[in-house]
C-alpha cells in the first residue's frame, strides 16, 4: 500500500504518456488552491488529427442559458510527449484549438469559480456552478470543470482529485477512497460526468432507503452543524409520496446534495440564483442555511420526478447533448412543465395535500398566461429557449407549462375513460425508449397518439404546437370545475396592477391598468422606472422598498402617489390620488357544486389512480 500511495503522488507527466488510448486521465487539484484557482492537468486519448480542439460547454442539460465556461479559463497550456509546448489558438467561438494534436500528449489550465465570479462576465445558475473555497467547500459541476475533445465526447473518462484529507467526497459516481488524501472516480462519458456533479465538503451525511432506492444526502456549508440527518428525515418523506405516485421507482440509488449558504458575499456573488438542478441519479441545491429545511419539499419533488422526463425519456437532442452548439429540444412543456405539475400533484395523490390546494396553484399558473405573447407555441420556444426572448419567457415553464400538463392530463383521462393519464403515457413510451434510446424530436405528437387516440394528438397540435389558447372551460368541465374568466369588484386604488418580468438580467415592473380612466393616467406598457422618487432597483434591495410598493397596491382613499415611468422612450412623471377604482381579476378556478358523478369519478381518476 505504502509502494501504491508513493507512485500515486508521483503519477505525473512521465506515466501519463503510456496512458490508455481509449480513456482520459484528468487530476484535480483541490488541495492547492491558490488565488481561488484550482488547476486541473488532462491526459487525453490519442488524437489522430492535425488539430485538436478543446471544448469548454456553451451550456449544460437543464439549465436553458447560456454559461460559456472558457471564460473561467487561464493559462491553458499543452505538451507533446517530450513536455515540448504544442501551439494554442483560440477558435471563432473561443475554445482552445491546439496545433499539432497528433503529438499532444497532455494539457492543463486553470479555472475560476462562477460563485464568486466577478472579472469574467458570466453568469451561470449556482447548482450547476462551481465553487472552490479552499480547506472547505468545493462544488464539482464537471460541466465548468472540465474541457473535452471535440469529437472524443463518448470516450469514458477517470478523475483523480487531490483533496484536503478532512473533506469528504459525495456523489452519484462511486467515489473510490485511493487514501486519506486521493479519490478516484468513472464516467463512461462527458455526457455521463456533466450529469453527475461531486461535492467536497466537512462530514455532514445521511442516508434512507425507500422502495428499494437507497439515498444519500450531504450537506456542505460552514461552520460544524450536523444537518444532514434532519434533512434526511425529511426527504425520507418526500420519497415516500413520490414512490407512492409512481408505479415504479427508475433508480435504485439516488444522491441529495446541498450547498447551504450562510450569507457570506465573499464566496457567493449572486445569492439570487438558489434553487436545484436534476440529474439521472442526484440533485443539486443551492439553498441558504437552515438547521431545518423548511419549505424543501416542493423543489425535491420536482427535483427527482426529473428521472422520468427528461432523464427516463428524451429526445436526441438531450441525448446526444451538443455541448458546443447546443441544439434545443421543442419538448420543454414535457421536460420542465409535466414534471412541474408531477411535483403539484403527487402530494394530492397520496392526500399529504388537498385538492383545494391544488387548485389554487393551478388557477395561480392559469394567470400566468395573461404574460404570453399573441400566437405563443410551446414547442417553438422551446426550440428558441436560448435567445433573449426566450430566457425572458422561460419561468412561464413551471407556470403556464404545468397547468398545461395538467389539462393533457385530463383530456387522456378522459379520452380513454379514466384508465390511462399522463403519467401512464410515459411510462409507456419509457418500454421503447430510455435513457439510452433517445426518441426523434418530431415524433412524439405521433408517439402519444399511439397509445392513446386522435383526441389527445388534436390537443397536442393545437395548444402545444399550435398557438390556440388553452380550452380552460371544456377541460375543466370533464372533472366538474367551473372556469371564470374575470371577476370584478371596486377598491380604493390607483385602478393599476405591477406585472413583475424578467427582460435579460434585469427586473422590469410594467403597469397595467384595469381601467382607462385610472387616477395616474397611466397606459398599457408603462415601465416603471422610480416611485416616490425611489428608483426601481432600490425599491428591490432596500428595507422601505416594500413600504413604498404597498402605496400602490394597497392604498387608501385620498393616498397620494408618485411614479417615473418609460412610455414609448420617453420619461415621464405621473401623479394621483388614490380613489375607488375598478378591481379586474382573471382566470378563476371554482368547484362546480353540480358535478356529476362521471365528472367526480374523473376528477378521481386524475388525483388518486
Amino acid at each position: 500500500m505504502k509502494f501504491l500511495l508513493l507512485a500515486l503522488a508521483a503519477l505525473q507527466f512521465t506515466a501519463a504518456v503510456a496512458q490508455r488510448a481509449d480513456r482520459y486521465r484528468i487530476d484535480v487539484d483541490i488541495a492547492n488552491v491558490i488565488n481561488d484557482r484550482v488547476r486541473i492537468s488532462v491526459w487525453p486519448p490519442r488524437v489522430t488529427t492535425d488539430t485538436a480542439t478543446v471544448v469548454f460547454p456553451v451550456t449544460v442539460p437543464g439549465t436553458y442559458e447560456s454559461h460559456n465556461w472558457w471564460k473561467i479559463v487561464r493559462n491553458f497550456t499543452a505538451l507533446d510527449s517530450n513536455r515540448r509546448p504544442l501551439p494554442v489558438r483560440r477558435s471563432v467561438d473561443s475554445q482552445f484549438v491546439i496545433e499539432r494534436a497528433s503529438a499532444l500528449r497532455f494539457f492543463s489550465y486553470e479555472l475560476e469559480d462562477t460563485f464568486d465570479d466577478t472579472v469574467s462576465n458570466i453568469s451561470v445558475f449556482a447548482p450547476a456552478g462551481t465553487s472552490f473555497e479552499a480547506d472547505s467547500i468545493f462544488v464539482l459541476n464537471h460541466g465548468g470543470i472540465i474541457g473535452y475533445i471535440d469529437g472524443l465526447q463518448k470516450v469514458p473518462f477517470q478523475i483523480n482529485v487531490r483533496h484536503p484529507k478532512h473533506l469528504l467526497g459525495g456523489s452519484a459516481l462511486n467515489i473510490a477512497r485511493v487514501s486519506d488524501t486521493l479519490d478516484t472516480y468513472l464516467a463512461s462519458s462527458y455526457d455521463h460526468l456533466v450529469d453527475s456533479p461531486v461535492l467536497y465538503s466537512l462530514p455532514d451525511t445521511a442516508s434512507f432507503v425507500v422502495e428499494g432506492v437507497r439515498v444519500r444526502v450531504q450537506c456542505a456549508h460552514s461552520g460544524t452543524d450536523t444537518v444532514a440527518p434532519t434533512y434526511a428525515k425529511e426527504l425520507a418523506k418526500y420519497t415516500k409520496t413520490i414512490a407512492k405516485f409512481l408505479p415504479s421507482m427508475p433508480v435504485s440509488d439516488y444522491a441529495f446534495l446541498f450547498y447551504l449558504w450562510r450569507g457570506n458575499r465573499e464566496v457567493m456573488r449572486d445569492p439570487s440564483a438558489m434553487g436545484a438542478l436534476e440529474h439521472s441519479q442526484s440533485s443539486f441545491y443551492f439553498l441558504g442555511f437552515s438547521k431545518r429545511p423548511i419549505g424543501l419539499g416542493d423543489i425535491a419533488i420536482h427535483e427527482f420526478l426529473h428521472i422520468l422526463v427528461p432523464l427516463n425519456l428524451h429526445s436526441e437532442e438531450i441525448d446526444a447533448f451538443d455541448f458546443r452548439n447546443p441544439k434545443m429540444s421543442q419538448h420543454l412543456w414535457l421536460y420542465e412543465g409535466t414534471t412541474e405539475y408531477f411535483a403539484t400533484v403527487a402530494p394530492v395523490h397520496d392526500s399529504s395535500t388537498k385538492e383545494e390546494r391544488f387548485r389554487r396553484e393551478m388557477e395561480s399558473n392559469l394567470r400566468s398566461q395573461q404574460r404570453l405573447p399573441k400566437n405563443f407555441s410551446f414547442t417553438e420556444f422551446s426550440r428558441n429557449v436560448l435567445s433573449e426572448e426566450g430566457q425572458q419567457l422561460y419561468p412561464m415553464v413551471y407556470t403556464y407549462g404545468a397547468v398545461n400538463a395538467f389539462f393533457l392530463d385530463v383530456v387522456i383521462r378522459n379520452a380513454t375513460a379514466g384508465e390511462m393519464g399522463l403519467r401512464d403515457v410515459i411510462y409507456r413510451l419509457m418500454q421503447d425508449h430510455g435513457p439510452s434510446r433517445p426518441f426523434q424530436d418530431d415524433s412524439l405528437f405521433t408517439l402519444i397518439e399511439r397509445v392513446t387516440n386522435a383526441t389527445v394528438r388534436s390537443y397536442l397540435d393545437r395548444h402545444i404546437k399550435g398557438t390556440e389558447p388553452l380550452p380552460s372551460e371544456d377541460v375543466l368541465r370533464m372533472i366538474g370545475w367551473k372556469y371564470v374568466p374575470e371577476k370584478q369588484t371596486t377598491v380604493a386604488g390607483f385602478g393599476l396592477k405591477p406585472n413583475f418580468t424578467q427582460q435579460g438580467k434585469e427586473m422590469v415592473v410594467v403597469l397595467r391598468p384595469d381601467d382607462e380612466n385610472n387616477p395616474m393616467g397611466a397606459k398599457p406598457g408603462d415601465v416603471l422606472v422610480s416611485m416616490e422618487g425611489t428608483p426601481l432597483e432600490e425599491l428591490f434591495n432596500s428595507e422601505a422598498g416594500p413600504t413604498i410598493m404597498n402605496k400602490l397596491r394597497t392604498p387608501k382613499i385620498g393616498d397620494a402617489l408618485t411614479v417615473t415611468v418609460r412610455r414609448n422612450g420617453q420619461v415621464l412623471e405621473l401623479k394621483g390620488t388614490a380613489a375607488m377604482v375598478k378591481n379586474v381579476e382573471r382566470h378563476f378556478i371554482e368547484v362546480d357544486p353540480a358535478a356529476t358523478p362521471a365528472q367526480i369519478a374523473l376528477r378521481n381518476a386524475v388525483f388518486y389512480k
